[in-house]
């Protein structure tokens, strides 16, 4: 019937991510969500407020 897709922050599109990083403060981006993995460090280094 339903196939049962797994969702989580490997899974997401970038633009997705860059949208939930638009809510967060600088110290939120910095503190909570780099270091979380190599996908999310690399994705915090493209996002545009930091270029």
């Amino acid at each position: 019937m339903f196939d049962k897709t797994t969702m989580s922050l490997h899974t997401l599109p970038v633009e997705l991510v860059y949208r939930v990083l638009d809510y967060q403060t600088d110290l939120t981006i910095v503190i909570s969500m780099r270091n979380v993995c190599q996908r999310l460090n690399k994705i915090v280094d493209t996002y545009s407020r930091y270029q």
